[in-house]
């Protein structure tokens, strides 16, 4: 029988380092898949709530933040350590750098809507391996319904600011947490990881969160054997 136990994810829909951790989680999740059973739940961080809502150019961004020879071996890095969990990183290929506002907004119906995990999925897929323009809005709606959204639901967030004020209102809690960086990883609201930690990272914290969810039996007395079929 498998324990339940909840995952909180801080994270970004543009950040390289949360797919990596999302696929790392998964991987030690599926290792204890006979004994977890976990509930995800995704959380907003923006890396950059001062990127333009129609983006801006990435690479280019890039190598103004960090210089071209950095920029440049920081990709090379990051394409790797993704390629180790199957995932096909081409930073090359990525044309900008935008404001994730509107998908965080988006994520948060989707959890209303029991479609959280399949929007997150989603949206990371098509901004690091599919590489698609995620500011263009025909772009988020053949996304999103690929994965079970409406596009009139769609339409009603974009067009509306629905959401924003739980967006807010999580960005402002986490960093009060003393959130700075994503991902984070809270084990049922009282272990947290930092970073995109190591499959067998994940598999050892899991289990320590398993073993205090059973109880400890503290004295014994007599009892019934439904096995034995003797009671003592």
């Amino acid at each position: 029988m498998s324990l339940p136990i909840r995952v909180d994810v801080v994270s970004d829909i543009v950040c390289p380092w949360c797919y990596i951790g999302k696929r790392r989680l998964e991987a030690a999740l599926k290792t204890l898949e006979n004994e977890v059973s976990a509930e995800i739940v995704y959380h907003p961080f923006q890396l950059d709530p001062t990127s333009p809502k129609q983006g801006r150019p990435f690479r280019h961004h890039m190598e103004s933040r960090f210089g071209r020879e950095r920029a440049a071996t920081m990709f090379s890095h990051v394409e790797q350590v993704a390629s180790e969990v199957g995932l096909d990183f081409n930073f090359a290929e990525i044309a900008k750098d935008f404001n994730t506002l509107d998908l965080h907004r988006l994520l948060t119906v989707a959890y209303e809507k029991g479609l959280q995990s399949v929007t997150k999925e989603a949206l990371m897929d098509a901004h690091f391996v599919r590489r698609v323009d995620l500011t263009d809005e025909a772009t988020v709606i053949a996304t999103l319904t690929a994965v079970g959204w409406s596009e009139e639901d769609i339409l009603d967030v974009l067009k509306s600011d629905k959401g924003y004020e739980s967006v807010q209102g999580e960005l402002e809690y986490f960093r009060q947490l003393g959130v700075t960086g994503v991902p984070f990883f809270i084990l049922n609201n009282k272990y947290a990881l930092s970073g995109a930690q190591p499959e067998s990272v994940f598999v050892d914290a899991l289990r320590k969160v398993l073993a205090e969810a059973k109880p400890e039996i503290i004295a014994a007395g007599a009892a019934c054997d439904p096995v034995t079929g003797e009671c003592n």
